[in-house]
């Protein structure tokens, strides 16, 4: 029987002249990409990792052993109940998450299984395909029988299904990105910029702290998935490098794009977790440490190797890093009711970890926490309240996250009128963003479109109906009011 080496690479270029068919019409561009080239300009496309369909099989096999084994040891409910009720809030944002990303991604390898350019491009989208689906259904069987002891792990599944506004921003990016890219659009921001760019924050800085929050199950999980995301990854590089060598300016512009697109929803899915959610005796970095050294740092020498330059919002980027997921989580904490997991309020510790973190920017963001802070004492312990009265908030009609950009002092919010119509952003890379592509957005409803339209209620207290939550899951302050430092006046952050 020949050895592996010697058949490997012939099964894996298995391309061939079209005799009765035009090669456009079997690869149309739409599909498959701009600019279109011939499949003899693609056949030196090649990955380090060449598995084979066998070789996947046996290395699952024994990836989804280990995990069913740490499920039935340490998946049971008594044993999550044992867990820091702040990191359960992190399980339960990157469960609800995770499936809605990674179907999507899931049907994105599929159509880079057909319509790639190349033939061992479209086997390892394949495998990446098999990947996703695997993603896909780990937090959904991990999750399921967690759901009657507490409701808000139904949202593992419902999230996907829902007119939440995280739900309406995440569709928002991973539909574009996953569902509506040419394959060239998809390879260079998913597996380029998306996970070798931005999802080692989850599968190293998450992984590390899952593991000192005592978590063996999200840790086995994230374990498994990083192996799976080390390798499909490897697409993107490849790809990109020949779009350097034929259009530079479209490489930089799709680099540009999902740089900025990536970051912020990171920002919410990790930075919440990093540096609020996670209990502060598990934390080994924060947001800002670990985005510098995986995204600033690995990142960067990425685009060094393939003769790219920083992407078009890098100082937009570097200005947000400080203060942008600390503006948005202060906001989410205040419309807490509108997502399906509870919110921390930092207590002295954790504020002297935030100042000593963000030494720039949480002078500024402190008074909003004292605030907060006074608004408990006031009410007192149990009395869940919210500052925000009935009326609901405003998002960003690129990205549809909350208009929280700049600062407390000093939003950053643009505007742009089109067809009648004022489109407002949370900053500048998001309107630009918008009007380099208008016909891929301007047309998208967001919450506040369809609070206009009619379809969504106006009153908050209705649109949390709207968008699937009700008292029995809706988010709330975690301890409702009821922390050591409130009732020690000595505690007075």
């Amino acid at each position: 029987m020949p050895l592996r080496d010697e058949w490997c690479d012939l099964a894996r270029k298995l391309d061939w002249s079209f005799s009765y068919a035009d090669e456009r019409a079997v690869f149309p561009e739409a599909l498959c990409g701009t600019p279109w080239l011939s499949a003899r300009e693609w056949r030196e496309w090649d990955e380090p990792f060449r598995s084979t369909f066998s070789e996947y099989v046996a290395t699952q096999h024994r990836k989804e052993v280990a995990f069913q084994a740490i499920a039935e040891a340490l998946g049971r409910v008594e044993d999550v109940a044992k867990l820091d009720p702040g990191w359960l809030s992190v399980v339960k944002l990157h469960m609800a998450t995770l499936p809605l990303a990674e179907f999507a991604a899931m049907v994105g390898n599929l159509r880079s299984a057909r319509f790639g350019r190349d033939s061992a491009w479209r086997q390892t989208s394949l495998l990446g395909a098999l990947d996703e689906l695997r993603h896909t259904q780990l937090p959904l069987r991990a999750m399921h029988d967690l759901v009657r002891w507490d409701q808000q792990f139904e949202w593992t599944h419902r999230l996907l299904h829902s007119s939440d506004w995280i739900a309406v921003a995440g569709r928002h990016l991973v539909d574009e990105l996953l569902l509506g890219s040419d394959a060239i659009e998809f390879a260079i921001g998913t597996h380029f910029v998306f996970e070798t760019g931005f999802t080692n924050l989850q599968f190293i800085g998450l992984t590390s702290m899952a593991r000192e929050s005592g978590d063996k199950l999200f840790e086995q999980m994230l374990q498994s998935i990083q192996t799976d995301e080390a390798r499909h990854a490897q697409i993107g590089n490849p790809v990109l490098r020949k779009l350097v060598q034929v259009d530079p300016a479209r490489a930089q512009r799709l680099v540009d794009k999902w740089f900025w697109r990536s970051f912020r929803f990171f920002a919410v899915v990790t930075g919440f977790a990093m540096d609020y959610l996670t209990p502060l005796s598990a934390r080994r970095g924060s947001f800002r440490e670990f985005v510098e050294e995986w995204v600033v740092d690995q990142f960067q020498s990425s685009l060094d190797e393939l003769g790219l330059a920083r992407p078009r919002y890098w100082q937009a980027f570097l200005d947000a890093l400080p203060i942008y997921h600390h503006m948005l989580y202060a906001s989410a904490y205040s419309y807490r009711a509108t997502t399906w997991f509870d919110f921390v309020l930092p207590g002295p510790d954790e504020r002297a970890w935030l100042a000593e973190k963000y030494p720039s920017t949480w002078p500024a963001l402190a008074p909003v926490w004292e605030n907060i802070t006074e608004r408990w004492r006031a009410a007192g312990p149990g009395v869940e309240w919210f500052t925000h009265g009935t009326t609901p908030v405003a998002f960003c009609n690129l990205c549809q996250l909350v208009l929280c950009g700049g600062t407390p002092t000093q939003n950053s919010a643009v505007f742009v009128e089109r067809g009648g119509r004022r489109h407002v952003f949370c900053s500048e890379p998001c309107r630009e963003l918008f009007e380099a592509e208008p016909e891929r957005y301007a047309a998208h409803r967001g919450v506040v479109e369809r609070i206009l339209s009619g379809e969504a209620p106006a009153n908050l207290l209705e649109l949390l109906k709207y968008f699937g939550l009700s008292e029995a899951n809706w988010g709330r302050d975690i301890r409702s009011g009821d922390y050591p430092f409130l009732r020690d006046e000595k505690g007075e952050p």
